[in-house]
């Protein structure tokens, strides 16, 4: 499956220009070994390179078709061969770890992040001034009205928003890769998950699985308000893709 998400990735050019210049890089620096017949070049490279040299020392054709691949010439996902499928899956892995391996590193290393001593960093609310307002819908034609706000905490991971809703409006169907669970404050209504509707009131608790399609419907005569908790923080890193057009279906 990671060589096939691989190359989608590469045939839908949903990479980023600095990670299809490290595996151009890397072909390049197993081109350069194989031609000048010095493997000790490639130490220190990623290790997808170490693989992809090996593989074409038992078969020089296979450095032409992945190159082919890499140049965007994909009409279709490619037939390849076990061994090739190794060389994208380690690709698609090198690809990953750099998105997120800083986080799975501070994860290991077992050290309080701890980012300041007043207890007010570690403190916030509905009525926090500090509060980023990062999106806003409105149409009248869908009945669409909402805000949507950030949490003032440096938050790696998790990545909680305050979302409010005013009365007998709705946020927009939408999809995303995180997963959410929202914490209902204020107001009354359902939330529709997939076709599924599901009343809320303050209080309750809703889980949104990832690319499930949502939308939440205030049916109460105040502002209805919820906590979005979502791990945005590591889908955000590990999505290929534009995430937002994912996520968001603004109208015109």
């Amino acid at each position: 499956m990671s060589a096939q998400l691989c190359l989608q990735a590469l045939r839908n050019t949903w990479l980023e220009e600095s990670e299809i210049h490290r595996i151009q890089d890397g072909f390049d620096a197993v081109q350069m070994a194989l031609d000048k017949n010095l493997p000790e070049q490639l130490i220190g490279l990623p290790a997808f390179v170490s693989l992809l040299y090996i593989t074409c020392l038992n078969n020089k054709e296979t450095f032409g078709k992945m190159a082919t691949m890499l140049n965007h010439e994909i009409s279709e996902i490619p037939q390849y061969t076990a061994t090739e499928e190794l060389v994208w899956d380690a690709i698609w892995i090198d690809l990953q770890w750099n998105r997120t391996g800083m986080l799975n590193e501070k994860i290991n290393a077992r050290k309080s992040l701890t980012h300041s001593d007043s207890a007010n960093d570690f403190l916030s609310n509905v009525q926090d001034k500090r509060l980023e307002s990062i999106y806003n819908n409105q149409s009248d034609k869908l009945n669409i009205d909402f805000v949507v706000q950030r949490l003032p905490f440096p938050l790696e991971v998790l990545d909680p928003r305050i979302v409010t809703i005013p009365p007998h409006k709705t946020n927009e169907l939408h999809k995303h890769a995180h997963e959410t669970v929202f914490i209902f404050i204020a107001g009354s209504g359902h939330v529709k998950v997939d076709g599924m509707k599901i009343p809320v009131v303050p209080g309750d608790f809703v889980f949104i699985p990832r690319w499930c399609l949502h939308q939440s419907v205030n049916e109460s005569e105040t502002d209805m308000v919820f906590l979005a908790v979502a791990d945005f923080g590591i889908t955000g890193k590990s999505f290929t893709g534009s995430y937002l057009k994912t996520a968001r279906m603004k109208t015109e």
